[in-house]
């Protein structure tokens, strides 16, 4: 027969025996929490985990830029929040979320993604930064508040694994062309008129200021518009200036030569409101300084004859 172990020893071994058990469970739970330790998010991710970013993510989508967001990188993204989407016009966002739109939904999304991992504390007033669109953006640091491209960093340094977000209370238009942000605020008849004309190319050079007017004023042109290219060309180029002329910019009776050769627009201060004066009409300023990336668009409520 088997001999029961002493009462002293049979303590000890149940003693022993918890005490194994115990090392066992603690290990055991360090693989545990090695195993799920949050592991850092993309730049997608972390947008799409952000309440605040929700419109920017349907942007990115719409524009099929989550898979690049989710690549190596590194890259800082400047990310408006919802506000600064619905601060723009109802329109203009709609217009830049069409299908037909993406490569200007691309131009504005990649303008806000620059190349590198910059956090706050390396952005310095004065400092340029050439985003991915190409076109460059410029930083502004003073008493504490960093702006870029006109819009001011709310929440700076959130870490993803393929670089940096910081939320910003705008979106960034500084990269569309006159004839991108024509299409976008819905001069229709303007951008197709420019297209008959083959001016499109020269619209997207130069520094240029463009008199564009609204649909209604192509609709109400005495006999429509144009049919015949040059005719409508001589048309077109009347209402565009060689020059940048931001609003603050123009005087009473100021002469600006177009490029229509030997015909300028004049223009007229009158009530506190603007008037062009063209060769054969005049017309009054209903929107100014819609500012593009080569030069602003002054929106008029007449079409102006040769």
């Amino acid at each position: 027969m088997f001999q029961s172990f002493p009462h002293r020893a049979r303590r000890a071994v149940v003693g022993l025996s918890l005490t194994m058990l115990a090392s066992t469970l603690t290990a055991c739970g360090s693989t545990d929490e090695a195993t799920t330790a949050p592991v850092a998010q993309t730049i997608t991710q972390t947008a799409a985990a952000t309440p605040q970013l929700s419109t920017l993510v349907t942007a990115l989508q719409a524009a099929q830029l989550t898979t690049t967001l989710n690549g190596t990188g590194p890259f800082t993204v400047f990310a408006p929040v919802n506000s600064a989407f619905s601060a723009l016009p109802a329109d203009v966002l709609q217009r830049l979320l069409e299908t037909g739109n993406r490569a200007i939904l691309t131009k504005v999304l990649t303008f806000h993604v620059v190349p590198g991992r910059l956090t706050a504390s390396q952005l310095q007033n004065g400092q340029t930064l050439t985003t991915v669109e190409g076109t460059t953006l410029p930083v502004t640091v003073a008493n504490g508040v960093v702006t870029v491209g006109g819009a001011r960093v709310t929440t700076a340094d959130i870490n993803a694994s393929n670089g940096v977000v910081h939320l910003i209370d705008g979106v960034m238009l500084g990269s569309l062309d006159i004839v991108d942000q024509a299409i976008v605020r819905g001069f229709s008849s303007l951008v197709s008129a420019v297209q008959t004309a083959n001016l499109v190319g020269p619209l997207r050079g130069g520094t240029l200021t463009v008199f564009a007017p609204t649909n209604a004023a192509f609709a109400a042109i005495p006999g429509g518009a144009p049919s015949d290219v040059a005719t409508l060309t001589q048309v077109l180029q009347l209402h565009v200036v060689g020059a940048r002329a931001l609003s603050t910019q123009l005087t009473n009776g100021q002469q600006l030569p177009t490029l229509l050769s030997n015909r300028s627009l004049t223009v007229g201060l009158v009530g506190g409101g603007v008037r062009i004066t063209g060769p054969r009409n005049f017309a009054s300023v209903v929107a100014a300084d819609v500012v593009a990336k080569n030069g602003v668009i002054h929106v008029i409520d007449t079409v102006l004859l040769p």
